[in-house]
């Protein structure tokens, strides 16, 4: 059997958010390197991000569309019934649908319903950081055909291919496939995914809305009022050299990992980057946003990077990975101190704000779930937020409470450390409350130590609520003492009580 003139669309879904979030749109590379290397294998495709639409849909009624849901969060993007008249319409053959984040399970579930509603024999694939560690889930459902286990650019060209042809699904490695009422886990393999990046396909950024997204303004990133810039994501590199246990890199970093080993720190060349660059250049983006885990790593070549990113007029919208010890540099005590050169490199070529993961006052906490990739006996993170300000940056501090033994005193390590980081210089303190994310170790930690329950609730899975339970301190009291975080450290009252007790003790001196 033989199917030419397949269609194919890839799908961000629309999202649910929390009221206290701040709705942006997708436009994640992760479906842009698919379509990339679609394309270069001969395949047409289609992109679609249902938060915004399609180029005819007016955004007051798809972005700007907000449903409060049953569960508590809101809806933003294309209706249902949007989404439906799209999909009748295109007719597709093959519909991708992409899910990197747990509490948009039910987004992406959605969409694969309503692509089966539409066609019973169009043939759904899902992937993402998500949708591979939530494979069982997405099977059971029936919506979903296959499922890409790792990175896809080779996979997504192999399943269109093995479709068209009418093969089975076992000659591929990295999937998850029905056959006969059963579940095939086809293991990945080392030649699944690209080790050597500037392999990868070009992203085909071109397919992106940014006529919509120009209309939302809404980059990661600050956001300056009465501006309006064209922004894209952009990646350097793959991996992290880290392994803490909230993030899925730390089930990635084997060789035995379902996935392969991904979270090995891999980095495009500079002459692969540059050319990156002059793509988006072309497409009028005058703003990076970069999605690399630990873009500041290796100095000298982000410093190269950066120096060739401002002489093209390029500027930097924000970064995603950032670890301390990379802003830092080894004294001649032993000490790690903050590297001014560096910071004073980064600002100058557009970093204005970067959120330090300080995580955790609690020296235990950070050895136990971040690696130990801080250690607040060599690296004083006072004076570095100190002499990031200097250097014009702006660091606003992410802090965790609530990891599964944690104590309430070890808490109280934190609170006191963010009292003290706000009176060097950090704007404001995000406290958030550690989430057992599917892919994570804290994943399979908390459900080995009866913290998770198998059947947990996506929707909950977000950093406003302590979804662990026999927690060494309560859930309800992780939640009271993070809403009581936020009230000591960030409100105007405490703040004046800073400012007014710092200009007490000068005029005492």
């Amino acid at each position: 059997m033989s199917r030419s003139n397949t269609r194919v669309v890839l799908i961000y879904p629309p999202n649910q958010l929390m009221a206290v979030e701040i709705p942006r749109p997708d436009g994640s590379l992760g479906p842009l390197y698919l379509a990339g290397a679609l394309r270069a294998a001969g395949i047409e495709v289609e992109i679609l991000d249902a938060s915004v639409g399609t180029p005819e849909d007016d955004l007051k009624e798809t972005f700007h569309h907000r449903v409060l849901q049953p569960n508590g969060l809101t809806r933003i993007g294309m209706t249902p019934e949007r989404i439906r008249e799209y999909l009748t319409r295109g007719q597709f053959d093959i519909i991708g649908i992409s899910s990197n984040f747990t509490p948009q399970t039910r987004m992406a579930l959605e969409v694969a319903r309503i692509a089966k509603e539409v066609n019973p024999n169009a043939f759904v694939i899902a992937g993402g950081v998500n949708g591979r560690a939530m494979a069982d889930r997405f099977m059971t459902t029936g919506f979903v055909d296959i499922i890409a286990l790792s990175e896809a650019e080779r996979t997504i060209v192999e399943i269109v291919r093995t479709w068209q042809q009418g093969r089975s699904f076992n000659e591929i490695d990295g999937v998850v496939f029905s056959h006969d009422g059963k579940t095939v886990v086809r293991p990945t393999r080392s030649t699944t995914y690209h080790t050597n990046l500037d392999q990868l396909p070009f992203p085909a950024w071109d397919l992106l809305p940014f006529e919509k997204y120009d209309g939302v303004n809404s980059p990661h990133g600050s956001i300056t009022p009465g501006t309006q810039r064209r922004y894209a994501p952009l990646m350097t590199s793959r991996g992290c050299p880290f392994r803490c246990a909230y993030c899925h890199v730390s089930e990635e970093r084997r060789d035995d990992s379902m996935a392969g080993n991904l979270g090995s720190l891999r980095l495009k060349s500079i002459e692969r980057v540059m050319k990156e660059f002059e793509i988006l250049q072309n497409l009028g983006v005058t703003h990076i946003y970069f999605e690399d885990d630990s873009l500041l790593a290796k100095k000298a070549r982000v410093t190269e990077i950066f120096r060739r990113l401002t002489g093209l007029g390029l500027k930097i919208s924000n970064v995603n990975g950032v670890n301390l010890v990379h802003l830092s540099k080894p004294g001649s005590d032993g000490q790690l101190h903050p590297d001014q050169e560096y910071l004073e490199t980064i600002a100058s070529a557009g970093f204005n704000e970067i959120v330090f993961p300080v995580e955790s006052g609690s020296q235990r906490i950070l050895d136990k779930y971040a690696t130990g990739k801080l250690r607040h006996d060599r690296l004083d993170v006072l004076e570095l937020v100190n002499v990031a300000a200097k250097a014009g940056i702006t660091c606003p501090v992410n802090m965790m409470l609530g990891f599964p033994d944690e104590t309430e005193g070890e808490m109280s390590q934190s609170i006191e450390l963010a009292k003290r980081l706000v009176s060097a210089g950090a704007p404001y303190i995000t406290f958030f409350i550690p989430i057992p994310f599917p892919g994570s170790q804290l994943f399979r930690y908390a459900l080995d130590h009866g913290h998770l329950q198998p059947d947990f609730d996506p929707d909950q899975m977000n950093w406003k609520n302590a979804v662990m339970v026999n927690t060494t301190v309560p859930p309800e009291r992780i939640v009271q003492l993070r809403d009581e975080a936020w009230d000591q450290v960030n409100t105007v009252a405490y703040k004046e009580g800073r400012i007014a007790r710092e200009i007490r003790t000068r005029v005492a001196e």
